[in-house]
């Protein structure tokens, strides 16, 4: 399945949804029946990310309340980005979870296929607002990321989103994914075969702000 990188234009303060409203599973790009919505605006100071997360029951065994911890082994909303048009080795990576856990980190990826150094932005230090609420099987939150946190504000950006989902309870608080209980899911697929893989920039859509 060939499935084209998505595009997006925002203008000034003016949110914008996302018209896909279920992501693609990282393995092969088939749709994902859980509903996922994304909305985005910016102004001079933030990016503001606001999502939605449907069909998960299991939120509440999320287990990881620490900021820069090893969230990624449980269930998570993300952002990878970074600046231009060019398909990136380096770029931002967000995470936050069901508990408003928060992960910052820029990964050096030169192979495009696999991250050699991650370097922890620590969370005092990163700037970012954010807050999750959670109903029923829903959880849901908000993030305002600052400009300065990606060198400032230009006008073209590469990024992708991603969501893990657990599939099935689980019986203990350190409880890790695995392909078999979990399903990985991404806004603009990565297409990794048989072990679902995020971290493959050559998926990412491009953000152009107006």
């Amino acid at each position: 399945m060939n499935l084209a990188n998505p595009s997006v234009t925002l203008t000034s303060q003016q949110w914008l949804t996302l018209p896909e409203t279920q992501f693609k599973y990282a393995t092969d790009g088939r749709t994902a029946p859980q509903p996922t919505e994304v909305k985005l605006r910016y102004d001079d100071t933030y990016l503001y990310i606001d999502f939605e997360c449907g069909q998960n029951p299991f939120w509440k065994e999320n287990s990881y309340r620490g900021h820069n911890t090893d969230m990624w082994n449980q269930e998570v909303f993300e952002l990878f980005i970074a600046e231009g048009e060019a398909i990136p080795t380096r770029y931002l990576e967000l995470e936050i979870n069901p508990n408003n856990a928060l992960f910052v980190g820029w990964i050096e990826n030169p192979t495009k296929e696999a991250p050699q150094n991650l370097a922890f932005v620590p969370y005092e230090k990163a700037g970012i607002k954010h807050e999750v609420k959670t109903a029923g099987d829903t959880w849901s939150g908000k993030m305002q990321i600052p400009w300065a946190l990606l060198g400032g504000k230009k006008d073209t950006y590469r990024l992708n989103f991603y969501r893990i989902v657990s599939l099935q309870s689980h019986s203990t608080t350190d409880w890790k994914c695995s392909p078999a209980d979990c399903a990985f899911l991404c806004w603009s697929p990565t297409m990794s075969g048989a072990t679902p893989r995020f971290h493959r920039p050559d998926s990412f859509g491009t953000l152009h702000l107006k």
